[in-house]
């Protein structure tokens, strides 16, 4: 290793190289320049960016550069040398202590606390911050050539052989490599990527043998079953990878039956229809494993980070942001699917304009109710949220989509709340998504009539979730005006209003 040097310039300003390796200490430099120019080194200091250098660290800890240059100044405080608690630590774990003076030499410290291992034939090699001191340099090694000046510090002492101290411990061997097979060595990856003709006509050869000692027809062979046949995952790989659930007596979706009850296109409903199959999990996918926390963890710490660096923001840029939204559902949906849901797990569904409230949906669904003069309520849930009757359908965020729960006032909740006769003409959830779809496709001038030419588009769309009320944004899309980019000029103004343009921009004749 090349040798490195500091430069010190002393308090007279003259400089001075000194050569040093990484187990040098600090104050081994400082004495050395004082001993040049007969200097005191108790009553200076060595100084790096006007910081002051730690003088008991070695160079390779110090973080100072090769060539680094270090300004000698008068120490602030007299540095003074106290007695040392000294630990020796054995190769057993044994520990061993003693207080001595920082011109003690190691030998004298073995000598003092191990006496029976400081003879040449055991080969006592003593360790501390990486720097060994061999049995030929112990007397002439001191506490305070390691930096040691007071305090308290550990020596580790080892038997070894100098040529022994080269080999570095804690390295295992290499792995044996696997042996390749013929067969391994035909990349099936390769072979997938390329068209199946041009595998055909250049079947990649092995390394074994070359491509005319091999039988053809082998090769087409395993050719044609690299290109249809995947490897499946290995061991490690299905360890990680959680298991899929086990779909058990899984059912085709059930023909629509549709019974429109009047206004609204209103439908009904049980919940029980809308579960085509059942799925059952082993107990191993409800176990918890360091993968699922890290990803929690992951989450909590980005949402609360999302949280705190989020803008403050006043009630009025709330509102404005409100506004935004309403005017941003408006121009995009005209109408919007309500469906509520009672007690007894039965569900309507109607249709309402954006602009209505919250009032018409509550007079809707008690049009339906054995008693229509029974006080119910509308809220959403998680959390449980009851809607006020004079919001509208688009500020209580009730597009393009919801399920609003019925509650009735005084928790009177018959087992059967809806009229009798309806239950007669119920509808199953597939026939009501159809229906949905539907009004999405073609809208037409007034409620109460459909058509059927958007029968195909029932089995591309998702249904409606029933417990988020939620559908795919593919669903969502058919709600849509067409071109809905290009807007009315009065949305456009309501959201651009703020806008502010440079002094420089010049608007277009």
């Amino acid at each position: 290793m090349a040798s490195k040097t500091v430069t010190v310039l002393t308090v007279h300003g003259r400089r001075q190289n000194v050569k040093v390796d990484p187990n040098t200490t600090m104050l081994d430099v400082l004495e050395q320049v004082c001993r040049k120019f007969s200097f005191e080194p108790l009553e200076y200091d060595l100084k790096h960016h006007n910081k002051v250098v730690d003088l008991s660290a070695m160079f390779r800890f110090s973080g100072l550069p090769n060539n680094v240059l270090l300004e000698m100044v008068p120490a602030t405080k007299v540095r003074t040398e106290a007695d040392i608690l000294l630990v020796l630590q054995l190769e057993d774990g044994t520990r061993l202590d003693g207080t001595f003076k920082p011109s003690t030499t190691l030998l004298a410290v073995l000598e003092t606390l191990c006496k029976e291992k400081a003879k040449a034939e055991s080969n006592p090699v003593m360790i501390y911050m990486r720097r060994e001191v061999l049995w030929d340099s112990l007397d002439k090694t001191t506490l305070k050539s390691l930096g040691l000046t007071g305090g308290r510090a550990i020596i580790r002492l080892l038997q070894r052989k100098p040529e022994e101290l080269k080999t570095q411990a804690n390295v295992s061997a290499p792995l044996p490599q696997k042996e390749k097979s013929e067969e391994d060595d035909i990349a099936p990856s390769r072979k997938a990527s390329s068209p199946k003709k041009d595998v055909e006509k250049e079947p990649t050869p092995t390394s074994s043998a070359p491509y005319k000692e091999q039988d053809p027809h082998v090769l087409a062979k395993t050719s044609k079953d690299d290109l249809c046949v995947r490897p499946g995952p290995s061991k490690t790989e299905s360890k990680s990878q959680p298991e899929m659930p086990v779909v058990k007596d899984s059912q085709p979706m059930p023909a629509s039956e549709i019974h429109i009850l009047g206004e609204r296109d209103a439908v009904l409903f049980n919940l029980e229809t809308a579960e085509h199959g059942s799925c059952e999990l082993p107990d191993s996918f409800y176990d918890v494993t360091v993968k699922d926390v890290r990803i929690m963890y992951t989450d909590l710490r980005n949402k609360v980070k999302e949280l705190e660096e989020q803008p403050l923001m006043t009630s009025e840029l709330r509102k404005l942001e409100d506004e935004k939204r309403v005017l941003n559902n408006l121009a995009r949906y005209r109408n919007t699917i309500i469906r509520v849901q009672f007690p007894d797990r039965y569900v309507l569904q109607g249709i309402f304009k954006l602009h209505e409230t919250i009032a018409d949906v509550i007079a809707f669904s008690q049009a339906h109710l054995e008693d229509q003069f029974a006080a119910i309520h509308l809220y959403t849930t998680p959390p449980k949220t009851i809607l006020s009757p004079e919001l509208t359908l688009v500020e209580a965020k009730c597009v393009p989509q919801a399920i609003l729960h019925v509650g009735f006032e005084n928790d009177l909740k018959p087992d059967k709340p809806l009229k009798s006769n309806l239950y007669e003409q119920l509808s199953n959830a597939t026939g009501a998504t159809e229906l949905a779809a539907r009004s999405r496709k073609n809208i037409p001038d007034g409620f109460g009539t459909t058509t059927s030419s958007s029968a195909t588009s029932m089995e591309t769309d998702p249904p409606i979730d029933e417990d988020t009320g939620e559908a795919s944004g593919a669903w969502r899309n058919t709600n849509r005006i067409p071109n809905q980019n290009f807007r009315p000029s009065s949305v456009q103004s309501a959201t651009t209003s703020d806008v502010k343009l440079p002094k420089w921009f010049k608007m277009g004749k």
